[in-house]
């Protein structure tokens, strides 16, 4: 009669934990499951078998720990792998980014004053063996070597910390959730991949950097510095909204123009934005407001003087080559230009006109500047404000401003790829 038990059953049966009583029918059954595929020297069953027993015996609070044992002997055992720690590399800290991450983990820690968000980086390595930041009048930032290979980073608060982080590829990204600028766009990012096949490409153009200086205004204010911070915010934002936006230039440094639109054309843009300030000559003393060029043969005398300031690093290419070139210019990319430009100046007063006054339409103007000649793609070049108008100068190097004029900036690149899909 054993053994008619025995062979009666040939496949484990699924373990049925709604009461007492299946269970240890199913218990049973599958004892003799097991003890078949014993005789038969089948593994595949004895696994099944044996997985199955072990659900049902800790459902009946049986000892199981033999059949579990059993069951870790015959299952295949993966490759111990054997990391190497590699050296971090920090790109910035407002948001947090981290290069060469390979894996970590996140927890909390509460004591009686301080609340502590812990992210440990695993298989890592800090070139600084310490590092201490204040985010905010809230928050402070430590980053250390917790371990011979792990980094660990802690977020202080007196409140409760929520963080937003993700992974892409080895970079790390950690961020504290924006309320302020909350939906700060047009179109939230959950409608951004219905209209796109792809995630669009847009590359920012800081002007000038490391040598060349760009204007100098009052009180000594070089463009170069300015121009670079809100096109760091404005990278922020359209990253938040699923673009992909590199920068020509992420630090002082110098790049040709040549080389700022080769750039763009080798990352297959969609869009190029170049930044600038302006500045005034002379004899105008109460210079003011904001203007988006694009790419065209330019029609006034503003337009000539503007372009010809921001093409002077350009040798050998007088105003009449310049204008040569343009005429072998796509027409269709000169339109595109032209709506991408009104879209962007439109947005950009919008924004700035909820916080400040006196904020000034200077226009969309056509110019022949040199860093859009060669672009392949929709091209703008924006003049923020005057360092030489003391209103707009004292503005320009003020972080919430930079900011609001980077979401006015963003925005129309929303507007634009939502009438222009």
């Amino acid at each position: 009669m054993r053994y008619f038990l025995i062979f009666l059953f040939s496949l484990a049966f699924a373990c049925n934990t709604k009461n007492f009583n299946t269970a240890y029918q199913d218990y049973y059954k599958n004892q003799q499951i097991y003890i078949k595929a014993l005789l038969n020297n089948n593994k595949k069953e004895e696994i099944k078998s044996l997985k199955e027993l072990i659900k049902c015996g800790e459902y009946l609070h049986f000892n199981v720990n033999d059949y579990k044992n059993k069951l870790n002997h015959l299952l295949p055992h993966k490759k111990i792998i054997k990391h190497r720690s590699k050296y971090i590399n920090i790109l910035s800290y407002k948001p947090l980014q981290i290069k060469n991450v390979t894996s970590y983990t996140i927890f909390n820690i509460k004591t009686k004053r301080l609340y502590k968000k812990v992210i440990d980086l695993k298989y890592a390595i800090t070139p600084k063996p310490y590092i201490s930041k204040i985010i905010n009048k809230n928050i402070k930032l430590k980053i250390a070597q917790f371990r011979k290979n792990i980094v660990r980073i802690v977020y202080y608060s007196n409140k409760p910390i929520n963080l937003n982080i993700k992974k892409i590829d080895n970079k790390l990204i950690i961020s504290l959730p924006q309320t302020k600028y909350k939906n700060i766009l047009n179109k939230p990012q959950k409608h951004y991949v219905t209209i796109f096949k792809r995630r669009k490409i847009i590359v920012i153009d800081p002007g000038h950097g490391g040598k060349d200086s760009g204007g100098i205004g009052i009180g000594g204010r070089e463009e170069k510095v300015a121009v670079l911070q809100i096109a760091k915010y404005l990278k922020y934002y359209l990253q938040k909204e699923g673009y992909i936006v590199y920068l020509t230039r992420s630090s002082d440094i110098y790049r040709t123009l040549p080389w700022r639109t080769h750039f763009a054309n080798e990352k297959h843009a969609d869009l190029f934005i170049s930044i600038h300030c302006n500045i005034s000559p002379h004899h105008i003393k109460y210079p003011h407001g904001i203007e988006t060029y694009y790419l065209s043969p330019a029609r006034s005398q503003r337009a000539i003087r503007i372009a010809r300031i921001e093409n002077k690093s350009i040798k050998n290419l007088n105003y009449l080559d310049q204008n040569v070139i343009l005429g072998f210019l796509n027409k269709n990319r000169i339109i595109a230009s032209n709506k991408f430009a009104i879209n962007v100046q439109s947005s950009i007063l919008k924004e700035l006109r909820k916080y400040y006054k006196n904020v000034v339409d200077g226009g969309v103007r056509p110019a022949p500047f040199y860093v859009l000649v060669g672009t392949q793609m929709p091209a703008i070049l924006i003049e923020t404000g005057f360092l030489t108008n003391p209103m707009e100068a004292k503005r320009l190097f003020n972080p919430t401003y930079q900011k609001r004029l980077a979401i006015g900036i963003a925005k129309g690149v929303q507007t634009y790829f939502r009438l222009n899909p």
